[in-house]
């Protein structure tokens, strides 16, 4: 008598799940299908090449890569700008034939002739979707008429990776339509879209100013700046002044990571800022420690102070490998956010960057009477408390919040602006 009521509340529950499930698999279609026509449009046209620069006679130099189509410097793909000669990855395009190097000793994002530098052809069968490893490409002293005349490349921002446009230091508010859900989404199911209409980069709320410490804000898979409003409306701006990364998050994390890396260094090499704090919430904080992983392995980012991480699912969620299981077309970042995913295996092999804290919040509040795990709502405890994420932590501290609620909670608003 006891298991009758149950089993029938169940197919209850499994009658009205059924038409629920449909309603959103017909509107997510259109998602699908405009993610299957861009994921086949980055592989038709995107290939990635990686390796190491050396500079013998200045090692920790400002350093800077080019990809190009020509020699001349008029068809410029793409560049990377690095604290220092290390090993590189990045993505260009598949007709890329040549990469050009520099040491940038004068931060002025443009090649003089008595700056150490060196060119390399790429192998006559890169192309899109191919991967080419091993360059070695050493800088040294050239004689002037070797250099590409490509003029000043953060001037080239918006004209490289086919009109990709990446904001760097642009102005904004949180007001501001881009920030909007709608274009939040376009971030997780268009994201080449995303980028090529100018979304993507790093903004500044104010102009900058060098005597304020910046503090740079992450927001999460399908997420916006303005989740982060009312943080951002406690900062203290005598002393700080606050930023926000805008980024496609239907990508796989580590390329998010990288990028973060690479708009960052580019940021640092333009405005030389001294500190930064980063805050970031949901996968925002895997985006942060994928990103800070590759500044330890380089030995990149002294202006780090902070990281806070807010809810963050370090060991992964379910849903994510449901999407990897089932979806007819996976969304890049559900493979990384699946638990035991090869991202996830290795996001903490690398211990974070000199004695940069960490500090980890956590949600607990769980939606409805009964769950079958703890956690906010929307990720487990067990996966915002990842041991290796606790190990590697300054402190740790819990609230009664649920998943998005804890981004405008008092207390917790309080406890980060301590240790900001």
């Amino acid at each position: 008598l006891a298991v009758k009521p149950n089993r029938g509340s169940s197919l209850m529950v499994f009658r009205q799940f059924v038409p629920a499930l449909l309603v959103l698999w017909l509107a997510g279609c259109g998602n699908f299908l405009e993610l299957r026509k861009e994921l086949k449009e980055a592989d038709s046209r995107l290939g990635r090449i990686s390796g190491t620069v050396r500079s013998p006679d200045c090692e920790r130099c400002p350093t800077i890569l080019v990809a190009l189509g020509d020699t001349e410097g008029k068809k410029v793909h793409t560049y990377r700008v690095m604290d220092h000669p290390e090993a590189f990855d990045m993505v260009t395009l598949g007709d890329s034939r040549y990469v050009f190097g520099f040491n940038d000793l004068n931060n002025d994002f443009q090649f003089q002739a008595d700056e150490p530098s060196g060119w390399l052809r790429l192998p006559e069968n890169f192309s899109a979707g191919k991967r080419f490893n091993g360059i070695e490409l050493v800088l040294k002293h050239q004689a002037a008429d070797a250099a590409p005349a490509f003029g000043n490349l953060f001037s080239l921002r918006g004209k490289t990776l086919g009109m990709i446009d990446v904001r760097l230091g642009s102005l904004a508010d949180l007001s501001d339509a881009r920030f909007d859900q709608d274009l939040a989404a376009l971030g997780m199911w268009q994201p080449l879209r995303f980028m090529k209409e100018g979304y993507s980069g790093i903004y500044f709320l104010e102009p900058f100013t060098p005597e304020k410490i910046p503090v740079l804000f992450v927001h999460g898979i399908n997420g916006s700046p303005r989740d982060f409003s009312a943080l951002i409306s406690r900062l203290d701006r005598e002393k700080f002044q606050p930023w926000v990364i805008y980024y496609p998050s239907g990508l796989e994390i580590g390329a998010l990571g990288d990028g973060m890396l690479g708009m960052l260094t580019e940021i640092h090499h333009r405005y030389r800022f001294k500190h930064l704090n980063v805050v970031a919430h949901s996968m925002g904080g895997l985006v942060t420690r994928s990103y800070l992983g590759a500044c330890a392995r380089n030995d990149d980012c002294a202006y780090l102070l902070s990281f806070v991480s807010i809810s963050s699912p370090f060991g992964g969620h379910s849903a994510a490998q449901s999407g990897v299981d089932y979806s007819p077309v996976v969304v890049p970042a559900w493979r990384s956010m699946a638990p035991n995913s090869p991202f996830l295996r290795q996001l903490f092999n690398q211990p974070l960057p000199g004695q940069l804290p960490h500090h980890l919040i956590f949600g607990f509040r769980t939606a409805g009477i009964i769950s079958a795990t703890s956690g906010d709502g929307t990720i487990t405890l067990a996966s915002q408390l990842r041991q290796e994420a606790q190990h590697q932590a300054a402190s740790q501290r819990g609230f009664d919040e649920d998943h998005m609620s804890i981004l405008g909670s008092g207390p917790v608003i309080d406890y980060i602006n301590e240790w900001l």
